[in-house]
């Protein structure tokens, strides 16, 4: 996954910006949610391509860059 490529369809949220808010402190999904917007809208069945939630796919992001 590119850093441009959006992850919160709902909040127009980037992988990028939340690697951003990651590198600021953010530690969790809330904090995740506090700082950029994704994962707070849920209108993921009519904005997200794949009709998901992207809080697995945050959570995912944060996993990986908190075991590097």
């Amino acid at each position: 996954m590119e850093n441009n490529e959006i992850v919160c369809y709902c909040s127009n949220v980037t992988k990028g910006q939340i690697l951003e808010a990651l590198k600021n402190g953010a530690s969790t999904l809330d904090d995740i949610r506090r700082l950029t917007g994704a994962c707070t809208v849920a209108k993921c069945k009519e904005l997200s391509p794949t009709k998901k939630c992207c809080a697995p796919v945050i959570v995912k992001i944060i996993n990986e860059y908190q075991q590097k």
